[in-house]
Formats: C-alpha cells, sequence, structure tokens
C-alpha cells in the first residue's frame, strides 16, 4: 500500500506541475500568435485548482516522508542513514531486494519511454504553436511511465 501511494502522489505531483506550466505556456502561444497577428487580442483565466492541487500534493508528500522518518527512527534495527523514501520497510530485507528488482525494470522502460518520446518531438516541430500541451504532457509522461512500471513490477515480485 505504501507503494501505491508513493507512486500517486508522485505522479500527482508531476501531473499538477505540469498543468502549472502548460497554463504558462498557453499565455505565451497567445503572446507569440498576437505578436505573429494570428490573433487581435486575448482573454486570460487561470484557474487557481492548479496551484492548490501542486500545494495539496506536495504537504501529502511532505507529511508521508516525515512520518515515515519518524518510523524509522523509533526502530531500533533500521539505520536512519538507510531511509531513501517511504516506499518500503528499511527493516525487511526481502523489500529492498524487491526494490532493487523494481528500480532495475523501472531504468529499462524509462531508457526505451524517453528515447521515443523525444524523437516524437521530431514530428511536430510547430509543437509550441500548434501544440503547446504536447511537449509539456509527454516529457512528464516519462518519469510517470518510470513509477508506474516500478510500482508493477514492486507488486508483482511482492506476490511472488
Amino acid at each position: 500500500m505504501k507503494v501505491t501511494i508513493a507512486v500517486f502522489l508522485r505522479a500527482m505531483f508531476l501531473i499538477s506541475t505540469a498543468l502549472m506550466v502548460y497554463d504558462y505556456i498557453k499565455i505565451e502561444q497567445y503572446f507569440i500568435q498576437m505578436e505573429r497577428g494570428i490573433i487581435d487580442g486575448f482573454e486570460v483565466y487561470i484557474s487557481p485548482f492548479y496551484g492548490n492541487l501542486f500545494a495539496v500534493v506536495s504537504v501529502l508528500f511532505l507529511l508521508a516522508n516525515i512520518i515515515q522518518l519518524i518510523v524509522v527512527k523509533r526502530n531500533k534495527n533500521a539505520e536512519v542513514k538507510s531511509f531513501l523514501t517511504f516506499e518500503y520497510d528499511v527493516t525487511d530485507e526481502r523489500t529492498v531486494d524487491i526494490t532493487r528488482k523494481s528500480v532495475s525494470y523501472a531504468f529499462a522502460v524509462l531508457l526505451i519511454y524517453s528515447l521515443i518520446v523525444i524523437g516524437s518531438y521530431m514530428f511536430i516541430p510547430n509543437y509550441f504553436l500548434d501544440y503547446p500541451w504536447y511537449p509539456i504532457f509527454a516529457t512528464a509522461s516519462i518519469p510517470i511511465v518510470g513509477l508506474i512500471t516500478y510500482l508493477i513490477s514492486f507488486k508483482v515480485h511482492q506476490y511472488k
């Protein structure tokens, strides 16, 4: 359950950041279109939802890490320096081994997927004007795919 929560919070953190950046890029797109004479003017409404979502997810992520640090400090068998994230119990050797395997699978998928995503930028040469959402969300999807791969491989190895 900890792994699922950790992956969900990290993915929401990346998505909320991408949504905030998209609002900014959309406004920049309007300025470029106005400068080139494509449009005469524009109206802007920036929703506070994305910033609030980012703040809530950041606080939840920080709280989860603080709680895990307190739990690790209270455990006499665990070393505090071995605390990395709240995804697994540092005292359980089996979980540490599962995490190592899951990270290696996620890294392999991440390398392949990032090459595909970066290569796809060649096919959209005017993406800033026509598709401003594509590079933002495609770039944000790279770590999210790695996190989902990590979660799936962790769960598969956990129930072996």
